[in-house]
C-alpha cells in the first residue's frame, strides 16, 4: 500500500522528503495541474484502492470532493504534524490563536536559545516539524493554525497555549463555532490525559478578548508588543521555571518580526509602519491603538468576517482602502478614501501626508487578490515608502 500526499505546496514537499528518506511509497495529488509531479507519482482516482493513508496539507478545505471520497472509504487522514508526533519524543509547546501566533512562537524560541536552551520553531510559522525530526532540542515550539488543528489526530504537548480568539477564516470554516472548536482542540493534545494536569499546562483563553489583565505592567509600558503577548510570554517563562529578569529585559528590547507592526521609516516627521501580516479586523483594531494622528491603509479579502469586529481607534483620522474591499465603514468617524486599486496608493498618499502623521499599513484582509502573500504585500508598501522618500528628498 502507498500514501497519498494531498496538496503539493511547502507542507506536501516536506512530507515527500520525509517519505523519500524513509523509503515510503507515495502518490501526489494537487488541484493545480501546473505543478510538476512525475507521471509515476501523480495520483489518479483509479489508484485509490492502493492508498491506505492520506497526508493532507492544511489549506485543503473539508468540503473538497476528493476528501469526501476518501472519508467515505474510511481511509485515514493525517497531517505532517501527526507523522512528526509518531516519531519524536522531545518536549513540545503548542501555540494557537487568531493574532500574534508567529510573534509569540518566535519570541519564545529566540529567548530560550538566548538562555542556552536549545529550541526550534515549526508548524504554521513556516517549517514543517518533519524537517527537524532527526535533531534534538530541549523544546520544539509548534505554531498551530485552525486548519492544522481541525485535521490533527494526535500531538503530545507539554504546554498548550491559546493567545486569543477572534473571527477569522470564515471562508474556510463553516462558521465561527467550528473555528472556535478547532482552536479549543489544542487543550485535548496536552499529554497525560488527566483534566487537572491539562488545566495546569494550558495557558490562555477560550473567549474572545478574555486576556486583558494588568499582569507584567512594567513590561507592557516599555514593550512594543500587545498586552496579551506579554502576558502569555511571561506565563510560559514562569511555567518553565525560568528567571523573570532576563525575560523582562528580552521583551523590552525585542523588535517585531518583518511585516508585523514593523517600523519602516521616519522621514520628514512622518512615521511609516508595515503591518501587512494583519489579515483580520481584530488585528487591525489592535494595531490602531498603538498609533496617533494616523492614516490607516486597509486591503484584501475579508474572509466573511463581520465588520462589527472592526473597532478603529479615534486616533485614526483617515482610512484608505480599495473600492472592492468588503468592509462596512458607515459607523467609522474617520475620513474614508477609496482607491480604484491598491496600486494607486502611492499617488494618493503623497497628496495627503504631513509632518506629524503616522501611516499605518494594517490590512485586515488576506493578500491573495493582488499579491502572492502578505510578504509581497508588505514589500509593496515598503517600495511605496521608498519612492515617496526619494521624491521628497
Amino acid at each position: 500500500m502507498k500514501k497519498l500526499i494531498f496538496g503539493y505546496g511547502a507542507t506536501g514537499k516536506s512530507v515527500e522528503a520525509y517519505f523519500q528518506k524513509n523509503n515510503i511509497e507515495y502518490f501526489i495529488y494537487d488541484d493545480d495541474k501546473e505543478k510538476k509531479i512525475s507521471k509515476n507519482q501523480k495520483f489518479k482516482d483509479t489508484k485509490i484502492e492502493e492508498i491506505d493513508e492520506i497526508i493532507i496539507s492544511p489549506g485543503i478545505k473539508p468540503t473538497h470532493e476528493l476528501l469526501n471520497k476518501v472519508n467515505s472509504l474510511g481511509i485515514a487522514v493525517k497531517t505532517d504534524i501527526d507523522l512528526f508526533n509518531e516519531n519524536y519524543k522531545g518536549k513540545l509547546i503548542g501555540v494557537t490563536g487568531t493574532n500574534g501566533k508567529t510573534t509569540l512562537v518566535n519570541l519564545l524560541t529566540n529567548f530560550l536559545n538566548s538562555q542556552g536552551i536549545k529550541a526550534v520553531a515549526v508548524g504554521n510559522v513556516g517549517t514543517s516539524p518533519l524537517e527537524v525530526i532527526d535533531k534534538e532540542f530541549e523544546y520544539v515550539i509548534i505554531e498551530l493554525s485552525s486548519y492544522q488543528l481541525y485535521y490533527l489526530n494526535d500531538l503530545d504537548l507539554n504546554i498548550g497555549i491559546i493567545l486569543n480568539i477572534h473571527q477569522d477564516h470564515l471562508d474556510w470554516h463553516k462558521n465561527f463555532s467550528e473555528y472556535l472548536n478547532s482552536k479549543k482542540r489544542i487543550k485535548d493534545f496536552i499529554k497525560n490525559g488527566d483534566d487537572s494536569i491539562k488545566n495546569n499546562n494550558f495557558i490562555g483563553t477560550f473567549k474572545p478578548g478574555e486576556i486583558n489583565s494588568n499582569l507584567y505592567k512594567e513590561i507592557k509600558d516599555k514593550s512594543i508588543f500587545f498586552d496579551n503577548t506579554v502576558d502569555i510570554f511571561m506565563q510560559v517563562i514562569e511555567k518553565l521555571d525560568l528567571n523573570y529578569e532576563p525575560a523582562k529585559e528580552y521583551l523590552i528590547n525585542s523588535k517585531n518580526t518583518e511585516h508585523r507592526f514593523e517600523l519602516v521609516e521616519i522621514h520628514k516627521g512622518i512615521t511609516y509602519i508595515n503591518d501587512s501580516k494583519s489579515t483580520n479586523f481584530n488585528s487591525v483594531s489592535m494595531a490602531t491603538t498603538k498609533v496617533s494622528n494616523a492614516i490607516l491603509i486597509m486591503h484584501g479579502l475579508t474572509k466573511n468576517i463581520n465588520s462589527k469586529d472592526l473597532n478603529i481607534s479615534n486616533d485614526i483620522k483617515t482610512i484608505i482602502l480599495p473600492k472592492d474591499m468588503k468592509v462596512n465603514l458607515s459607523d467609522i468617524h474617520a475620513e474614508v478614501i477609496e482607491l480604484d486599486s491598491i496600486f494607486d496608493l502611492e499617488e494618493k498618499l503623497e497628496k495627503i501626508i504631513h509632518s506629524g502623521d503616522t501611516v499605518l499599513f494594517s490590512c485586515g484582509g488576506a493578500s491573495f487578490n493582488d499579491f502572492k502573500n502578505y510578504e509581497e504585500r508588505g514589500n509593496f508598501f515598503k517600495s511605496v515608502v521608498s519612492n515617496i522618500k526619494v521624491k521628497n528628498g
